[in-house]
């Protein structure tokens, strides 16, 4: 089994959802974009190591739980500001579920 740095995964994760969260407190859409950006481009991006690489299943089932979500679904979300509540709502589901990675 290969051991991808869940550490240091968490952290990234865990930073990115923050920084995404602080952007949507500020109403600024110009960096609440780029937030979006950086986490689902991130999370698309371990969700496509996760795909192929033989990992913790519990690591797997946390990555599929949001993978929808912050790939498919939120890009769409974020265009439109009125959705900043269940955004938020999200994130923080998001940000708990990171604490079940060991």
């Amino acid at each position: 089994m290969m051991d991808l740095p869940v550490d240091q995964i968490k952290t990234e994760l865990g930073t990115l959802a923050v920084n995404l969260l602080d952007a949507l407190e500020c109403g600024d859409q110009t960096k609440t974009l780029a937030a979006q950006h950086a986490f689902t481009g991130t999370i698309s991006t371990l969700w496509s190591v996760a795909e192929v690489t033989d990992i913790d299943p519990k690591f797997k089932a946390v990555s599929r739980l949001v993978v929808g979500w912050a790939i498919d679904e939120l890009p769409k979300q974020i265009q439109d500001p009125a959705n900043a509540m269940e955004i938020k709502r999200q994130l923080k589901i998001f940000q708990r579920s990171l604490v079940l990675l060991n």
